[in-house]
């Protein structure tokens, strides 16, 4: 993605991390979504030649999940599941093209896929335990599509490798914050910090590796005529 929207994004990102240090309560939890409600708007201007509107939707659709996750009612995080898992379905539909499995993408998906049971497995203890069972079926199904999403980002061919980068960021984005959410009994800054960071820098990664593949497929397949 160009430099100039690049730095904007960037600057959003960090005025939202700081803000998760620093809440400011007037914001009503839009200052988490700016970032990506940026990011929609160049996936739509950049990407749609390519990948038509998914890319963008997808984006978007986490703009509605940062705004939901950044309210502390159940309700509404539970919402923000929804709407992130609706923005995956949107990238597998986007990524869901010349596809090619080798060992090594293979083998990847698989481990990943591993960590993510695990961790879901954990998770549903700990909800046994608190006694909030009903949420055990909603974050596996959650889990499921995110699985399916990484697993077609790293199987897209693609002339960059930030599509693939992005899927499984986004996997390890949301395993900080099934931890921060489900896991413990208290919400631990650190978690948060670094949650919020891998997710904007996944969104990133899928954003801007559709935006290179679409300006190579654009130049006929020519790598020097694609622009940084």
């Amino acid at each position: 993605m160009p430099l100039t929207p690049s730095l904007c994004f960037l600057a959003l990102v960090l005025v939202s991390l700081w803000t998760t240090v620093v809440p400011v309560e007037a914001a009503g939890g839009i200052e988490k979504a700016l970032p990506t409600l940026f990011l929609a708007g160049c996936a739509w201007y950049y990407t749609r030649p390519r990948f038509g509107p998914w890319v963008a939707v997808g984006v978007l659709l986490g703009a509605m999940g940062d705004y939901s996750l950044a309210s502390a009612e159940r309700s509404w995080f539970q919402a923000g599941v929804v709407t992130f898992l609706l923005g995956h379905l949107a990238y597998s539909a986007a990524f869901a093209k010349e596809m090619k499995g080798t060992r090594a993408r293979v083998i990847l998906i698989l481990v990943t896929a591993g960590m993510m049971v695990a961790l879901v497995t954990l998770v549903s203890f700990r909800m046994v335990h608190v006694e909030e069972q009903a949420l055990i079926i909603p974050v596996s199904v959650y889990a499921v599509v995110l699985s399916i999403m990484m697993a077609i980002t790293v199987l897209h061919q693609s002339p960059t490798r930030l599509i693939a980068a992005g899927g499984l960021v986004f996997v390890i984005s949301d395993a900080h914050i099934v931890l921060n959410h489900m896991f413990l009994s208290s919400p631990c800054l650190a978690l948060a910090l670094s949650g919020y960071a891998t997710y904007y820098l996944a969104q990133y990664c899928l954003v801007a590796g559709a935006s290179y593949e679409t300006r190579y497929h654009q130049n006929g397949g020519d790598l020097d005529g694609v622009a940084s």
